[in-house]
């Protein structure tokens, strides 16, 4: 179980490595914040990936304190598909913002309006 601070989620995903978890959330990790982050939360606005044993957010490889996953938040990621190259969001992205997680190799990734695609490491 993870609590986002009494956000929204609307899809899931998952691989052998991860879940993804999609919708209009601010936070991962945040049972002690509803409607703010409480102690422990990490960032993670739209999207988050999940560790599946643990159930706690993957954050990014610069700060602990930023999940590894975002996307631009609107009203959520409607929809999150796992192919054998990697995980496509689709949402609503009112904002226009390109912001879809980051890269195998720590850099940002990026998508378009609506959609963006997380390929996987190579190899």
């Amino acid at each position: 179980v993870n609590y986002t601070g009494c956000d929204s989620l609307f899809s899931t995903a998952a691989d052998s490595t991860t879940v993804y978890i999609g919708g209009h959330e601010r936070w991962a990790d945040n049972p002690f914040g509803c409607d703010r982050a409480g102690a422990g939360a990490v960032s993670a606005p739209g999207m988050a990936g999940l560790d599946p044993g643990s159930g706690r957010a993957f954050t990014s490889s610069s700060d602990p304190t930023v999940g590894k996953y975002s996307h631009g938040r609107g009203l959520g990621a409607d929809d999150m598909l796992v192919t054998t190259a990697g995980l496509w969001i689709a949402s609503d992205n009112a904002f226009g913002s390109d912001i879809c997680g980051e890269n195998p190799d720590g850099t940002a990734a990026r998508g378009h309006a609506g959609i963006c695609f997380l390929p996987y490491p190579p190899g």
